[in-house]
Parts: C-alpha cells; structure tokens; sequence
C-alpha cells in the first residue's frame, strides 16, 4: 500500500522578513552588476581621471566647494542610473510574464516591494564609495584649501537613494517600461533649465534634490553658511515619502499610515527650516567682504605681504610665483609697501553686473592687490596677473571704472604675457573671449580690467619680439607714462601700430 503524504499547509508559518532579505541580496547584486549602474559609475569617474592624467584638471580644488559642486554631476549619471536600474528591477517580472506566478509565493507583493527597496542600498552605497575616492585624491593634492563637509558628502548617496526609491515607485504606479526613461529625461533637462547647474541667490534653490552654489565663486568655509543638516532631512523625508507611497500602492495598509504622516513631517520640517535667515551668518559676510583683515592670516615673502582666509593659505606660494614672474622684467617699483590681500564679496553679489572696485567700503585699503577665492583655471592667474601689472606700472592698484589705456595698456598685457605658462594661457583664452577689448575678469564679482584691441594688440606683438624685455626695461619711464599713447608705445619698442576699430565701437578711454 502506498504510503499518502500530507499536502503542505498554505497557513504554516512562513518567515516572510528572511525571504524579503534573501531576495534584497539577489537584487542588490544585480544592481550593482546591471550595465545601467556600471555606465553611470564610469561617466562619473572617468572624465575626472582623465583630467588628472592629461594635466587639465584643476590641481587647486576648494575642498568645501567641491563637495557641492560635484552633486550636480553625480545627480545627473549615479542618480539617474540608480532610477532606471531601479525601475527595470522592479518591471522584471512583468517584462518575463512571471508575476501572475505571484499569488503562490511566500512573499506578498508589499513584501517583494520591500525587498526592492532594499536594494536601493546597493547603489547608494557605490555613489558613496566612488565620491568617497574622487574627493580623496582631491584632498591629496598639494593645492587643496579647505576641507571636505561630511554632511555636503552625504547628500550624495541621499540623492542617488531618492532617486531609486522614484524607480520603484514608478513601476508599482505604471508597468510601462518607458515612463522611467521618459522621467530621467526631465529631470535631466529640467536641471540644466532650473539653478541647479549653477550659482544662484534665489532661496528656492534649497527645495532641489542637491545642494547648489549660492555664488560662482568659493567662500572661506566659516562663511559658506549652507543648511546641510536640514537639506539631509529633507531628503530623507523625501525618500520615507515616496517609500510609503510604493509599499501603500502594493497592498501594505497596516502600519503605513503612520509612517506616511511621519515621513510627511520630517520632509516639511527640513524644507521649511532651510529658509531659516542666520543673522550671524550675514555679519561674517558683511565682516569678510567690507573688512577682511580680521578674519585672515598674513605672511610675507621677500618684499611682498600676503593676506589670506585660512582655508586659502596654501595658495600663497603659487600667487607669489606669478607675482616674481609678472614683475621679473620691471626695473623699479614706486608706491607703497606692497600687499596682497584676498577679497570676497559675500554680500551684494551682482548677479548680473560687476562692480566698479571704487564704490568698495573705505575699510578696505586702496593700496591693496586684490587676488580672489578661485585659483587654477587659467582665468584666475591672467586676472591676479593683470592687477600685479598694473600696480607696478601705476604705483597703486586699479580703482576702474575707465579701462587701461595708451601705453599703459599695451604694457600690461605684455607683461602678463611674457610672464609665460598658466598666466600666458590664461591671456589666450581672455583675448579669444573678448569683444572690443581684452576684459581681464573673474567670478570675484569685482570690477573688470579691460584694454582696448588697439593697445592690446600692440601689447601681443611685442610678446613675439626677442628683445621685448631689454627695450621694456630701457623706456620704462616713459612706456609707464600716463600721457604716451598706443602710436609712442608701438614706435618705442618696434612693433606695429595697430589700427583703431570704427568710431563707434571703440572704447572710451
């Protein structure tokens, strides 16, 4: 007789959390193994390493900036990625026709939903490792100033968690493979549209995924001043919502109502306290940008004292090699001691202008060369280059608004110019750049330097001339002169005048 075995019984306990991690873990390799999550990885990394290996990179990076700046990039390629890898997890069983098999399966649907966004881990924890590497070597570099801000470094893999968390979410509203795609695609867009590619002092900017710039150019840590904190709980707020939102859309119904209405709370409570107004935050930009003596350290090198925000005091010895370069061919230097101080302008930024550096507040010292917060890309050391020209061929540095013209103008770009390597390469791309004159201008927000073409181009000529250092330092006196124009420069060194652009496109002198 043949023995009948018990038919197993649908209500034996089943331990349905230890299934939900088993399938997490499957998931969570097959995220990381996916071709969406492998590209997005590489698109992230491997421009950066060839800067650094082709030279192009900056070696001056501003720690503190960088770890905002860089969320741009990672929301666009690891966020993204980590949408669509999200998505097609979640899809997979629809797209084999698998999941009318559902029903005789241990784990419920809500289960299975847990389980995938669970592995929203995976990528989230791979944006943390590949950021962790970029921004280490980053520290690694000799020119480094500033320093990494944890919280700033967090909002990266908080980003890329929200945007898998979106995945999944958007499979359990829709089973159509291409509203994923069609989703990353406006985000993609709207974030080059909206303030997140770049500076800007709108507040509204806060209620982004990323952290953006308040100004283009970087700021002393102490005053940088951004709500990382709360931006963290807000996006944290923002993941449990949308989390709720697809374990809800799958049948959960016991215990989701509450985390929904806590969820809720926290992302309220970090959107709305980012708008928080820190009146001590304002006083030390007010103080930094009208009197920034007391928050810097000096050093001198020779004859020469440099003043600096502590996170920039690194960089002093690369302004002073452009300092000795730019001055190498000048016989003498007249006016007083001779300083340099970094400035910044947190305070009334003109987002739209520049600033004429004679309205500047009377705290700040007139005889003082200005150098700003930004260093390395080329424009940089052109610019602080053309304010040491001008110091040594004027005796004090430029006030504006006029441009630098006649001989005097000629002379100065000559004199950034020969100063060679970075600071020549610089001059380049500024002269390419300009339209009626060579505008010596930066991210500072401060008043721009500008030569006429004509000077200019008298001024490059002489860049070719082999004997351009020996006939500069013999008509010094008189190349120097406020009163010898572009024609008595041209006659004095040997090269040709250069023709003067239509009346109406000149600029006024």
């Amino acid at each position: 007789m043949t023995a009948v075995l018990p038919a197993p019984s649908v209500d034996a306990p089943v331990d349905r959390r230890r299934a939900m991690l088993a399938m997490a873990r499957v998931e969570c390799v097959r995220s990381l193994r996916s071709p969406i999550t492998v590209i997005a990885a590489a698109l992230f990394l491997v421009p950066w390493v060839y800067g650094l290996v082709a030279g192009t990179a900056n070696e001056f990076p501003v720690l503190h900036e960088e770890s905002v700046e860089v969320q741009f990039l990672a929301m666009l390629v690891l966020g993204n990625g980590a949408l669509l890898a999200a998505n097609f997890a979640a899809l997979r069983p629809h797209r084999h026709r698998v999941d009318v098999l559902f029903d005789v399966l241990v784990l419920p649907p809500a289960w299975r939903t847990g389980a995938l966004l669970i592995m929203v881990l995976a990528p989230t924890g791979l944006a943390l490792v590949v950021l962790s590497v970029r921004l280490g070597a980053l520290v690694l570099l000799p020119g480094a100033a500033g320093h990494v801000q944890p919280l700033d470094l967090l909002v990266v893999p908080a980003v890329v968690a929200l945007f898998g968390v979106l995945g999944v979410l958007l499979a359990r509203l829709t089973r159509s493979p291409v509203v994923a795609p069609v989703i990353a695609l406006f985000l993609t867009a709207f974030a080059f549209v909206a303030p997140a590619g770049g500076s800007s002092d709108t507040q509204w900017r806060l209620l982004l995924p990323i952290v953006t710039p308040e100004f283009p150019m970087p700021l002393p840590a102490e005053i940088a001043g951004r709500p990382a904190a709360r931006h963290l709980a807000y996006l944290l707020g923002l993941i449990a919502v949308f989390a709720v939102l697809a374990l809800i859309r799958s049948g959960a119904r016991r215990w989701v109502w509450p985390a929904a209405a806590l969820a809720t709370v926290v992302t309220l409570g970090g959107a709305i306290t980012q708008f928080h107004v820190d009146e001590s935050l304002e006083a030390a930009r007010r103080t930094a940008t009208e009197a920034p003596a007391s928050m810097q350290s000096c050093r001198p090198v020779d004859d020469v004292r440099y003043c600096a925000f502590d996170d920039f005091t690194p960089w002093i010895d690369e302004w002073n090699t452009v300092f000795r370069d730019v001055r190498r061919p000048v016989p003498t230097v007249a006016g007083p001691p001779l300083v340099v101080r970094q400035r910044v302008l947190a305070v009334g930024y003109p987002f739209d202008e520049t600033v004429d550096t004679a309205t500047l507040p009377r705290s700040v010292s007139p005889d003082e060369i200005p150098v700003g917060t930004q260093w390395g890309d080329r424009y940089a050391e052109a610019v602080f280059a053309s304010a040491v020209a001008y110091r040594l061929i004027a005796g004090a540095p430029w006030q504006g608004p006029a441009p630098v013209c006649g001989s005097r103008g000629a002379l100065l770009v000559w004199l950034v110019g020969q100063a060679g390597g970075h600071v020549a390469e610089g001059l380049r791309l500024l002269d390419e750049a300009g339209t009626g004159g060579l505008v010596f201008r930066d991210s500072s927000g401060y008043a721009t330097l500008t030569v006429p073409d004509a000077e200019a181009a008298a001024g490059l000529a002489l860049l070719s001339a082999t004997d351009g250092e020996k006939l500069v330092k013999r008509h010094w006196a008189e190349l120097s002169a406020p009163a010898t124009d572009t024609d008595r420069f041209a006659a004095l060194v040997g090269v040709p005048a250069a023709a003067q652009p239509p009346a109406g496109e000149r600029i006024r002198c």
